[in-house]
């Protein structure tokens, strides 16, 4: 705002090029610790005033900001602002900061903010300023911070999630497509949680980025720029949920969002233009039709550049061994051994026999089965245990319940051992 969203309440003179140095060193420390990048735009060469310090933010840091306390709140207190404003929907804060104390008597002649604000429709309904009157005995500065691009990381995240990717607070991801379509969390794979490699695997421009964009559609035109955004005909099935195909433009491009998207398309204006706007503009001018990668292209360029294919192996081969045993004693099994007419006491007995038969090595009559038997990756033929349970289930359920009875019995016998050496104890201290 060019140094006047507080004239009205606050003077905010123009800062000579020392002073809007230490406002900048020290809001950028500030920010750090709620933030993992925190960059300002280059300033043209020549100048030698500043109306107010622009900050760009980017990736939340870990519990940055706890439940119950806004951003614009805890960002305010954080860098001792007098006042802050914050219009809806707008991503940028503006605070207004105490004057470095450094350069207290520092002026520069002609110079102060003279503009004022109309506060007939209430100023404050959307700003934090005190009710004690101007303050014109001190000086402000006026600090605007721009949280990055949070309306582009929405329609980014939209974009690339069919390609096998999530970007959140922490970084880049790539998803396990096997895992993913049971336990979505558990299928994530970690990349990167540097922003400029995150930047140059989605293929957008680094240095466009850390700069404030002119208008939306300039901020629609770089999204486009991303590798992965396909603008097509057909519908999808995304995200396991059923469509139908054959719907043209922003109806079919709004049928592939998750729930949180759909929120989104309805509270965020600039969310909505690019599926109702931007994105039919682009079916009708044949742009972004036709697709840049894919997810298996994708998923080889993560490899090379992340390094990252034994932990993605190793993940999917540890997560399928483990289902693999869990369907082995679920299905091939328990669900095996008839549960109508069977005693409940024997039918435990004998999954417990067969479990140590098969997944620990335990001799079946004197040998070890054919059931037992891995092959070279380590899983069980299940077709081959579903045959030895239902042929053999009865007898291990008898041996069970046999070695059941031995250790009973030598429980009762350790009870009674036990009991008399208490008594025998009790006699002699008598």
């Amino acid at each position: 705002m060019g140094g006047q969203a507080f004239a009205a309440h606050f003077p905010t003179p123009r800062m000579s090029l020392a002073i809007y140095k230490h406002v900048l060193t020290q809001t950028q420390t500030i920010l750090r610790t709620y933030y993992t990048n925190v960059s300002s735009a280059i300033e043209g060469p020549g100048k030698t005033t500043y109306g107010d310090v622009d900050v760009l933010v980017a990736g939340l840091l870990p519990h940055a900001f706890p439940p119950g306390i806004s951003v614009a709140e805890k960002l305010k207190q954080a860098l001792h602002a007098k006042a802050c404003i914050q219009d809806k929907g707008n991503p940028t804060i503006n605070f207004a900061v105490p004057w470095p104390r450094e350069y207290e008597e520092a002026q520069i002649d002609g110079l102060e903010s003279k503009a004022q604000i109309d506060t007939e429709d209430g100023l404050e309904s959307k700003t934090q300023i005190p009710d004690n009157g101007t303050e014109e005995e001190n000086k402000y500065v006026q600090v605007d911070v721009h949280i990055s691009h949070g309306d582009l990381w929405n329609i980014l995240g939209t974009t690339i999630r069919p390609y096998g990717l999530t970007v959140n607070n922490h970084g880049l991801y790539i998803r396990i497509p096997e895992i993913e379509m049971v336990e979505r969390k558990k299928s994530m794979v970690f990349l990167t949680d540097d922003p400029v490699r995150v930047l140059d695997f989605l293929g957008l421009d680094e240095e466009k980025w850390w700069r404030r964009f002119g208008s939306q559609e300039e901020m629609f035109e770089y999204a486009g720029t991303c590798r992965m955004v396909w603008v097509k005909e057909e519908v999808d099935v995304v995200e396991g949920e059923g469509e139908e195909k054959g719907e043209k433009g922003e109806e079919k491009e709004k049928k592939k969002l998750k729930h949180n998207d759909r929120r989104r398309l309805a509270q965020r204006p600039i969310f909505k233009a690019w599926f109702e706007d931007f994105v039919p503009r682009c079916l009708k001018e044949g742009k972004y039709d036709i697709p840049r990668t894919t997810r298996e292209q994708i998923l080889t360029d993560a490899f090379e550049k992340f390094g990252i294919q034994e932990e993605y192996n190793t993940k999917l081969k540890e997560w399928s061994y483990t289902r693999h045993i869990d369907e082995l004693t679920r299905d091939a099994i328990k669900n095996t051994i008839p549960v109508d007419g069977v005693d409940g006491q024997l039918r435990a007995a004998a999954i417990r026999i067969l479990k140590g038969v098969i997944l620990e090595g335990e001799k079946f009559e004197g040998k070890i089965p054919d059931a037992a038997e891995k092959d070279e990756s380590g899983f069980y033929d299940l077709e081959v245990v579903k045959r030895f349970v239902g042929e053999n289930w009865e007898e291990a359920g008898r041996v069970g319940m046999g070695r059941q009875l031995v250790r009973a019995r030598e429980a009762m016998v350790k009870k009674a051992e036990k009991r008399k050496k208490e008594e025998e104890l009790g006699d002699g201290i008598e």
